[in-house]
């Protein structure tokens, strides 16, 4: 039974965690991540919901952290203060209407109203969603940024005799270049290892026909955004002139824009991401391009562990995914900083749920001090 507990309280705490690596993609480079983690309180001691908004992707962020922090203390805590834990529709339509735009914030909302709900419930978040269907998913290597072939190469060629079944890089530079990142990771790695590749908006149409054509010869499982996301025509068109699956992601942002890429055939497959849509966009989405025959990949690249354990929830619930996960972490840019404790990959190429009620986050108060950051992102993060 519910606990009769009402929200008194909702904070944003901007972090920052700095990597050893850069990591690249054609829209600019990362060495460091930021995340807000936002805690909704209650009058009931002890019970608190909470989400990770993520500020991505690296070079060229959606939303910086600023807004973030600003958006949830303006608009989110105003809109939410008062309601009683279990009533999470009424709170996002409530922030809806108070705060135009900034998904992302709102995804991070939307999933620690449902962390609120199912700890009041007593329940994991999962039992919201439907129940899990495993305690562990399967999930793909960190996401292999813009370098020198041979240097891709090996990275790719370690995370397939880890034993992850796909690898993904990033390209998007010329079609010169990403052929040789190309080519140079399919024969590091050799057949048995699915290869997802993604340019991240970079070309125009033509130019994506002639990349994509190219690479056809290394059994590429999808080729992710080649084309501007606003040019939903331009992937249509690409779609229906190769023969690799192209797969949407920043062209979907809404439900609304997932329905006009399936009523325009624009796409084989969506990157759904939670920390995107939240949990309940994101299970929307999914539900309506599973209807329109399109498949859907889940997760995103970066992201400290609310978030990944945020997307395991839905990853665990749902039958009509297409596996491996794409739920990211800090490896990238190689740090191993977080701001949970739970031990959430066991081992290579899975990502294993937590048990308890809500996500299971164990919150790491010290670390999140340690990274906590201002909002114009001036260090106190480790090195």
């Amino acid at each position: 039974m519910i606990q009769p507990a009402r929200i008194v309280g909702v904070e944003a705490i901007p972090v920052l965690v700095r990597g050893q690596r850069e990591f690249r993609i054609s829209e600019g480079f990362a060495d460091s991540h930021t995340s807000v983690v936002l805690r909704i309180v209650t009058d009931q001691p002890g019970l608190e919901g909470f989400g990770e908004a993520v500020s991505a992707p690296p070079g060229k962020p959606e939303e910086f952290a600023a807004e973030m922090v600003g958006a949830v203390e303006r608009y989110v805590a105003p809109a939410l203060i008062g309601l009683m834990v279990g009533e999470r529709r009424a709170g996002r339509a409530r922030v809806e209407r108070a705060l135009k735009g900034r998904i992302w914030t709102k995804a991070a909302v939307d999933v620690a109203l449902h962390d609120l709900h199912a700890k009041a419930l007593g329940v994991p978040l999962t039992d919201l969603l439907g129940g899990r269907l495993a305690d562990e998913v399967p999930v793909i290597g960190p996401v292999i940024g813009m370098a020198a072939p041979d240097a891709m190469a090996r990275i790719a060629a370690d995370q397939a005799k880890a034993g992850f079944a796909a690898v993904k890089i990033k390209i998007g530079e010329t079609i010169a270049a990403d052929l040789a990142r190309v080519a140079a990771v399919r024969e590091a790695m050799g057949p048995g290892t699915h290869l997802r590749v993604d340019a991240n908006d970079h070309y125009r149409p033509a130019d994506a026909v002639s990349l994509v054509r190219a690479i056809e010869r290394y059994d590429i499982e999808h080729g992710e955004q080649p084309g501007a996301r606003g040019d939903l025509l331009g992937l249509a068109e690409l779609r229906r002139a190769v023969g690799v699956p192209i797969c949407s992601d920043d062209a979907v942002a809404t439900p609304r824009d997932a329905m006009t890429l399936a009523r325009l055939g624009a796409a084989s497959r969506v990157k759904v991401k939670v920390s995107k849509h939240g949990l309940e966009g994101a299970a929307l989405i999914v539900g309506m391009l599973e209807a329109a025959g399109i498949g859907c990949v889940l997760g995103h690249v970066f992201q400290m562990g609310l978030a990944s354990l945020a997307e395991a929830q839905l990853a665990a619930c749902a039958s009509n995914l297409i596996p491996p996960h794409e739920i990211g972490s800090l490896a990238a840019i190689g740090a191993d900083t977080d701001i949970v404790s739970n031990r959430l990959r066991p081992r290579p190429g899975f990502l294993r749920l937590a048990s308890g009620p809500g996500l299971g986050a164990e919150i790491d108060w010290p670390a999140i001090e340690r990274c906590r950051t201002d909002v114009v992102g001036r260090a106190r993060a480790p090195g």
